[in-house]
């Protein structure tokens, strides 16, 4: 059955629990005397706004006086901090910690950290600020010399996504909605946003506890995050990202820098910046997009009359002398494709291009020049029927094939010299 477009989202805290755990044992060493800082650092969407509520919740729990923001940022209400020395209780409490909160630290006055450090000489007080990543807001000196602690929320891990998924999309997410939920590079709020997408278009299957997805594709939600991280990257980066994005889902940094005619050198801060925000992430000794629909995305973004420009010059420079050397086999492709095409083929040949193929795609192509049907490939790799046709699809357009029968004889071709018959997955 299809996922109703009204399931609540789950708010709970996912994957934070050693970051909340920092923060109440910092809450608990506050002692008066000197005043106690604490900075939690993350993207936007990571977090750290939900983190900051349940870390106040914990600490009311713990007897701790809370602050609001509001009424201490201006210097105003200083009193509130020195009169709150009773527990939740009503019994004395000179040593209850005061526990003050911010998510806008530029709208702190100077003047409210002297009083605060003066307060703290006699009562204890905690002081945590938010500060998000790329943000222009300068500490303060007092921050700056006594070194705050710092928390940083780092994209959430597979394990811990996977159980955000469970709780957003009500049932345990199949292989085909891990996969997809790669595009949210761990963040919390694009987890949320991508699910919520695809059951507002109707893409999310629920059904026996399962949650899955009806077709591979992004939801608008989806896209115009996607688009709104690419137009935030500074230019170097964002041109970095694109030119990479008509090279393939995997890519070497002496290849692209050839391309992009610089020195590997110099294009460093730009592969930062692009790994920073969440659309490639190191592979080995390549670069690897996040999700295919992830590169395809960001190649999207370019007019098609610049895509093709950027594929020929990409085709002319591995022709040149000099150029990276292809990966193992490649030769073996190359007369394939000449036997096949003819000569001289007018288009890159398929050889140049597999190694731009993900990992499961190619075993896709494998399974079909075993001549598997898509339902045996789909319960083979333990996906559904149309993740495995999306993926040939994908495979069609990199290889330049225009039928199945030349995939199953590329495949065939390419399988491993010596191979036993005996080993052939048809018959396994």
């Amino acid at each position: 059955m299809q996922g109703d477009r009204r399931h609540p989202v789950s708010r709970a805290l996912v994957g934070r629990e050693r970051e909340l755990r920092r923060l109440q044992e910092l809450l608990d060493r506050t002692a008066a005397g000197r005043l106690t800082l604490a900075v939690v650092e993350g993207a936007r969407g990571s977090g750290t706004s939900r983190l900051l509520q349940e870390f106040v919740t914990a600490a009311r729990r713990r007897g701790a006086a809370t602050v609001r923001e509001a009424d201490w940022i201006d210097g105003s209400g200083m009193w509130r901090i020195v009169a709150a020395d009773r527990t939740a209780d009503g019994s004395p409490g000179g040593t209850v910690p005061r526990l003050l909160t911010c998510e806008r630290p530029q709208w702190i006055h100077a003047l409210v950290w002297p009083e605060l450090e003066a307060i703290a000489r006699t009562v204890p007080v905690l002081v945590v600020l938010v500060r998000r990543s790329g943000a222009t807001w300068t500490e303060p000196d007092q921050i700056a010399q006594d070194g705050p602690h710092r928390v940083v929320l780092d994209p959430l891990p597979p394990p811990a996504v996977a159980t955000l998924l469970t709780a957003l999309a009500g049932g345990v997410p199949d292989a085909d909605l891990r996969t997809l939920s790669a595009v949210a590079a761990g963040n919390p709020q694009a987890v949320e946003d991508l699910v919520a997408g695809l059951r507002e278009e109707s893409l999310l299957r629920v059904d026996g506890g399962r949650a899955g997805v009806v077709a591979v594709r992004l939801p608008a939600r989806t896209r115009v995050r996607l688009d709104a991280t690419l137009a935030a990257l500074s230019p170097s980066a964002r041109h970095l990202v694109q030119v990479a994005a008509t090279i393939g889902p995997r890519f070497g940094l002496r290849e692209l820098a050839r391309l992009l005619h610089r020195n590997a050198a110099a294009l460093v801060p730009a592969v930062d910046e692009a790994i920073a925000c969440g659309l490639v992430v190191g592979a080995d000794e390549d670069l690897v997009f996040r999700h295919e629909l992830v590169r395809a995305t960001v190649e999207g973004s370019l007019p098609r009359s610049v895509r093709v420009a950027l594929r020929d010059e990409r085709t002319a420079l591995r022709r040149e002398p000099g150029a990276p050397a292809g990966r193992p086999r490649t030769a073996p492709k190359e007369r394939f494709t000449r036997r096949v095409r003819g000569a001289e083929p007018t288009r890159p040949a398929a050889g140049e291009e597999w190694d731009g193929l993900t990992e499961q795609e190619r075993q896709i192509a494998e399974l079909v020049g075993c001549a598997l049907t898509n339902q045996q490939i789909a319960h083979r790799i333990g996906r559904s029927p149309h993740t495995v046709n999306y993926h040939l699809r994908q495979i069609f357009r990199k290889l330049e094939l225009t039928s199945r029968i030349e995939l199953a004889r590329l495949a065939r071709d390419l399988a491993e010299p010596g191979a036993d018959p005996g080993d052939d997955p048809v018959t396994a």
